[in-house]
Parts: structure tokens; C-alpha cells; sequence
């Protein structure tokens, strides 16, 4: 009896042991779901919306308030429950405390209200299941030049300033990180002299961090101007990046001919190493008779322009390669490699045509009108004159009237008998006159 109730206290024990594992295992599961889902959200709650400009350019900055570098690749920027969205290019990668921008048509409305919406990659916007990470509601666009920001980077409180794309909203340094493949200079290897016996130095002031220097790329060309766009279309100019790095170009212009009167359209930015991008002009910039496209950096410095003459409606002017600076009128191609010329360099070029070549303008050799006075080569009068096949105009070679003469004719011959023939008749009469 004693031993049946130790068998039954053990079996109870067991029994409450495998109960209280059981309950520690679902705990210990239902802990580790709710940890990875709050590092999760707190990794992805780290980029967010940072400064929104709707014109003349629609610019989203993003910004990562983590210590630690953010993956946002294929996110996705939208607007009020749109059809099309802006996918993130592959391999983004935001750095910690950094800003990233982007540039596109996010068809965010001007003149009405709208949403500015920031998706994580998990799946399209236009699905119920996506995760919509920060979104921004606005009442209408605020001016040119102008854009929704936040008043601390990386915070919730938005408001309405000068456009400061790509520097901080308070201090007004460049938040685009710096590209790693961009050599940093040495030192010097001169070694330092050493102070010998030289008292530690007291009440040092403590350096305070200048403002991160806004970069000036190289190799970033003018690729394709679209001047003169189809009715309810707007102007664009496309660039291309010929680095191998990402760039950031922080207001930098456009602009049309140097002192041509119009103002060069403020933009900023992000272009991925080896990539097109383009900017829409909302107001009129370029002639349709023909004009200067430059591409100006933050200095107002020229860096790179395209020359062109008239162009045809719906056409634009697209660098046929960038190893040499020429152009020529093509079917647009927005964001992408150029299209074809529509004259192949191998054909002659009409007339009418040729004004559509731009920089440098192939010229086609125009023969040099002659006098229609010429002299014809002496011959050899013995020689068998050649045989022309094509009989030139009557009473002209070459510019000199001739008398056409066929040697073959008997004319000359007939005129002379009859001339003898006459001169007979009349000495004949005058000699039956005399003797009579």
C-alpha cells in the first residue's frame, strides 16, 4: 500500500514536471516570436520619411536613424492608394544616420491633398498584406523650391521650409554618406618631431565636427533632353552616372544657354553606379527651334551641356555615345539606354535633315559650282574619236555651243555641182553672144 502511493506521488510529480515544460517551451516560443517581430519593426521603424519636395521636381529623402546600416532594397515610395509605384533599386544600402535620396514622378498631387507612403519590401502596395512603415498626409504642395520636412532628421514633427534635400534639417550638412570608394589621402610620411620635456597641455578645447563637404562628381553626362514634349507632357533631361559608385548630387541645376534669361531648376539626386535618371520640368526651359542644355553642380559650375537645333514634337536628342560629345534626334527613351538615330551614319544626310545633327554636325561636301565655260582637252585628229552612248543637249558640250554637222550628208557636194553647173551657163552664153 505505502509503495503504491510513492508510485502515485511520482507519477503526479512527473506529470506536473512535463505540464510546467510544456508551459515554459510554448513561453519561451511566444518570448522569442514577440522578440524577433519588435527587432524586426525596430530595424525597419528605422529609415523613415525625412523631407518631401512635390515641385518643380518630386524628391523623397529617407533617412535611417539606427547605429546600424539599413537594406532597403525593393521598398517601395507611393502615393494615395495609386496603381504605380517607385521600387527602390536592388543593393541599397543606408548607411546609420544617413539620408538617401530619390527622384521620380511619384504622381503626388500639386494643386490637392495626397499621401506620401513608405513600404517595406515584404510586398506591393497595391496588396492588403503590405507593411506600410511611415506615411505623410498634406492638404496641398507647398511652393517651388519649398518641401515637407522634419524638424529634427529621423523624427515625427513635420513642417514647411526651404528645400534642404540631401543636408540635415538642422544643421544643414550633407547627411549623403560619403562613397567608400573614394580614396582618402594620406598623410604625410615626414616624420613629426617629438617635444622632449614639453609640459602636458591644459584645458584643451574640445574640436567640434565641421559639416560633411558636399562632394563634386565627375563623369555624370547629360544622356537624352526631351524639349519639345507632346500636348499634357512635361520637359525632361536625363543623366547617366559613369562611376562605379553610387552619387549623390545635392542641388545641383539645370539650366538652358549661359545669360538666355531663364532660371536654372534646382534638383538633388541618387543615382546608382552605371545608371540613367531622369528629371521632369514642370515649366518650360528649353526652345523647340533649337537651344543649350547644361548640366550645372552645386556651385553653379558647368558641368557637362548638349547643343541641338530644331527638333521635331515628341523627339528627343540623345548622346550617341559617351566617349565623344555628339548627339542626334531619336524616339525618347526615358530612364534607359538611347534609342537609334534616325539617320544611320552609313546614309548620305538630305539637306533638310542635316540641321538635326548636333555637335559635331557631320558636314556633307557640297561640289563647286564651275563656270560653264570650258576647255576641251586637244586630241589627236588621227585618233578614233570615242563612242558616246548619251547624246548631250543639241548645241551644247560641256557649256560650248557647237554647229551640229552630220560628215555623212551630201549637201556640200550638190551645192558645189551647182554652183559649177551655173558658172558653165553663164560663160557659155557669153561666148554665143561675142561670136554673134
Amino acid at each position: 500500500m505505502k509503495q503504491l502511493k510513492v508510485e502515485s506521488f511520482l507519477a503526479l510529480s512527473l506529470s506536473k514536471g512535463k505540464l510546467k515544460a510544456r508551459k515554459n517551451g510554448i513561453f519561451l516560443i511566444i518570448s522569442s516570436f514577440i522578440y524577433f517581430f519588435i527587432s524586426s519593426f525596430s530595424i525597419y521603424a528605422s529609415v523613415v520619411l525625412n523631407e518631401v519636395a512635390i515641385q518643380p521636381n518630386q524628391v523623397v529623402e529617407l533617412y535611417n536613424n539606427a547605429s546600424e546600416s539599413a537594406d532597403i532594397s525593393s521598398w517601395y515610395i507611393d502615393d494615395a492608394g495609386g496603381t504605380t509605384y517607385f521600387t527602390i533599386p536592388q543593393q541599397t544600402i543606408l548607411p546609420p544616420q544617413s539620408c538617401i535620396l530619390f527622384n521620380s514622378d511619384f504622381n503626388f498631387n500639386k494643386s490637392s491633398a495626397d499621401v506620401v507612403r513608405l513600404f517595406n519590401n515584404t510586398s506591393p502596395p497595391t496588396t492588403s498584406s503590405a507593411k506600410l512603415m511611415e506615411s505623410y498626409s498634406y492638404s496641398k504642395a507647398p511652393d517651388i523650391n519649398y518641401s515637407f520636412s522634419k524638424k529634427i532628421d529621423g523624427g515625427i514633427e513635420w513642417q514647411t521650409t526651404p528645400s534642404s534635400l540631401g543636408l540635415t534639417n538642422t544643421s544643414l550638412s550633407s547627411c549623403v554618406p560619403t562613397p567608400t570608394s573614394i580614396p582618402t589621402p594620406s598623410p604625410s610620411e615626414a616624420p613629426l618631431p617629438t617635444p622632449t620635456n614639453s609640459p602636458s597641455p591644459t584645458n584643451i578645447p574640445t574640436p567640434t565636427s565641421s559639416p560633411t563637404p558636399i562632394i563634386d562628381y565627375q563623369n555624370i553626362y547629360i544622356s537624352e533632353v526631351y524639349p519639345y514634349p507632346n500636348p499634357d507632357e512635361d520637359e525632361w533631361i536625363e543623366l547617366y552616372n559613369d562611376n562605379d559608385i553610387q552619387v549623390s548630387l545635392i542641388r545641383w541645376y539645370i539650366d538652358d544657354g549661359e545669360n538666355m534669361g531663364s532660371t536654372p531648376k534646382l534638383f538633388s539626386l541618387t543615382m546608382g553606379p552605371y545608371s540613367y535618371s531622369s528629371i521632369d520640368i514642370s515649366s518650360s526651359l528649353f526652345n523647340n527651334s533649337g537651344d543649350v542644355a547644361r548640366l550645372l553642380n552645386t556651385d553653379k559650375v558647368e558641368k557637362d551641356s548638349m547643343e541641338y537645333g530644331k527638333i521635331k514634337q515628341g523627339k528627343s536628342i540623345g548622346r550617341i555615345s559617351f566617349s565623344e560629345d555628339s548627339f542626334c534626334e531619336q524616339e525618347p527613351s526615358k530612364n534607359a539606354a538611347n534609342s537609334s538615330c534616325f539617320l544611320e551614319p552609313s546614309q548620305p544626310i538630305p539637306p533638310q535633315a542635316a540641321q538635326n545633327i548636333v555637335k559635331p554636325i557631320q558636314k556633307v561636301p557640297t561640289p563647286t559650282k564651275k563656270p560653264n565655260t570650258q576647255t576641251i582637252p586637244k586630241t589627236n585628229s588621227f585618233a578614233t574619236p570615242p563612242l558616246i552612248t548619251t547624246s548631250p543637249p543639241e548645241g551644247e558640250v560641256l557649256g560650248i555651243e557647237i554647229q551640229q554637222k552630220n560628215p555623212s550628208s551630201p549637201a556640200p557636194y550638190l551645192s558645189f555641182v551647182s554652183g559649177s553647173y551655173s558658172l558653165l551657163t553663164i560663160v557659155s552664153i557669153f561666148i554665143k553672144m561675142k561670136n554673134a
